[in-house]
Parts: C-alpha cells; structure tokens; sequence
C-alpha cells in the first residue's frame, strides 16, 4: 500500500545540547532523508551554522528550525 503526499512521515529530531551528539544525529537525518522521508532538525542557530553546509549540498528533504538559545541571559557567555 503506497502512502498518501499528505501520510509521508517526518522526523522531529531534537539533539542533545552537546557536540559529541549533533553530528551523529544529522548522519541519522541524512538516512532518513534519504530513505525519502522529511526530517527537521531542531537545533540554536551556533549549532546550525556548523553542519548547515552539509546538509544543503545533499539535496535531501532535511529542514532546519533554529531556536534561540538565552546564553548571555543565563551567565553562560
């Protein structure tokens, strides 16, 4: 039974707020992505700019939803 446009999945991806955890979770948006679901990666714009690159080049249905993150307003910057 073939999906519907409107049935496709889509992956939500939140990564964990560490380095050791964004690239493999983008390696596992490029998979799903290519399996041909739509996947969103929700990350801070400091973390965007560092695979932005990569995913753009691929061609793959991989969006990405940036959130501030308040690091001055907290006393981490």
């Amino acid at each position: 039974m073939a999906l519907s446009s409107s049935s496709q999945p889509h992956f939500v991806l939140i990564p964990f707020m560490c380095q050791g955890h964004l690239l493999p979770m983008i390696d596992i948006a490029k998979i799903l992505a290519g399996h041909g679901v739509t996947v969103t990666v929700i990350t801070t714009p400091k973390n965007a700019a560092r695979f932005s690159t990569s995913i753009d080049s691929g061609g793959l249905s991989i969006r990405v939803e940036q959130v501030q993150f308040p690091a001055a307003e907290v006393g981490l910057v």
